[in-house]
């Protein structure tokens, strides 16, 4: 069963009751005097201060969430490098009990948030021809590792004094490390401007207020022209105007991307199109559509399959998930 969000609140504000290595963790607190909450499609985020140092701790949202990391986190612990930050995955770290009483566990993402200073005020203390040398470096060395971030935003990185490391793995990715190049560009434009010098284009990008999808309990970003949101009753879709396209009916949402969606339902996992029609039924452990390949990785009983952009079954299902290029747990 997937944790909540408010299970996650409730659990930072009894880490010693909740928690099963962080039971001296404090989070930081907002003006009401609650954990600190930030969202994204397939995450919730507290920052949180533990034996000294600053973390981030992070709840996978859906089932195939956590497929994705654990996938990205396995090809990180095989590399050494200062460019990548300290990341933990705390198996049954978090425990409450469901609607019937029965004792329930979940597994949390925990990373160090690296000391120094944000990007903008690293744009504010250094040469903007430094920051730039170190973009670069980051780039070859995420190229080296063959990891795509899939997330580079100023947000996401931290200025170290000596180079910039890149937090928040949340959208990464195992292979195809080109895919942040665009992510670069902007970044770097952003540096030469601050530090006003002449760049290649001074094109600014699109920028998507929050308040402009209002009345929903949360809001995701524009993505192939719809956004997904959260009502109260449950997640769906509407369009840059507001207006709904898929109507508020799952239980959890991901984004658009390639004209597909991971949805999930009381029944199990599915993908959908731009329609909200089933490419793939709501009846498996886990569906996690990887777009830079068109496929996606589907697990029922334990065993892995591969399916095609249209829904079909192009392997048969095996427990050694690896065989397929899925990867699977030891």
């Amino acid at each position: 069963m997937v944790a909540t969000i408010q299970t996650f609140t409730r659990a930072l504000q009894t880490p010693d009751l909740s928690f099963r290595t962080l039971g001296e963790a404090r989070p930081v607190l907002d003006a009401n005097g609650l954990p600190r909450l930030m969202r994204t499609t397939r995450f919730a985020e507290a920052e949180i201060s533990w034996q000294g140092r600053r973390w981030l701790l992070a709840l996978p949202l859906s089932p195939a969430a956590l497929f994705t990391l654990e996938r990205t986190l396995q090809q990180m612990a095989r590399c050494s490098s200062p460019w990548l930050p300290e990341c933990r995955l705390l198996r049954g770290e978090m425990s409450w009990y469901g609607p019937t009483g029965t004792p329930r566990s979940y597994d949390l993402l925990l990373q160090l948030l690296p000391e120094g200073r944000s990007f903008d005020e690293a744009l504010c203390c250094e040469g903007g021809e430094r920051l730039v040398e170190e973009l670069d470096a980051l780039q070859q060395e995420l190229r080296r590792l063959n990891l795509c971030h899939g997330n580079l935003r100023r947000d996401n990185l931290r200025w170290t004094g000596r180079r910039f490391v890149p937090i928040r793995f949340y959208d990464a990715g195992v292979g195809t490390p080109e895919r942040d190049d665009a992510a670069f560009d902007t970044l770097r434009q952003e540096v030469l401007r601050a530090a006003g010098i002449p760049g290649v284009s001074d094109v600014e990008a699109d920028y998507e207020a929050p308040g402009r999808w209002p009345g929903h309990r949360w809001v995701s970003n524009l993505f192939e022209g719809m956004v997904c949101v959260e009502d109260e009753t449950g997640y769906g879709y509407v369009d840059a105007e507001n207006r709904p396209v898929i109507a508020s009916q799952y239980l959890w949402a991901g984004d658009f991307h390639e004209g597909r969606a991971e949805v999930q339902t009381a029944e199990g996992m599915g993908l959908i199109d731009r329609q909200g029609h089933y490419v793939i039924p709501p009846e498996y452990e886990i569906v996690s559509y990887v777009p830079a390949e068109s496929v996606s990785h589907v697990r029922q009983n334990g065993r892995w399959a591969l399916f095609d952009y249209l829904g079909r079954r192009i392997s048969p299902f095996v427990e050694d998930g690896e065989r397929l290029g899925v990867w699977a747990e030891a």
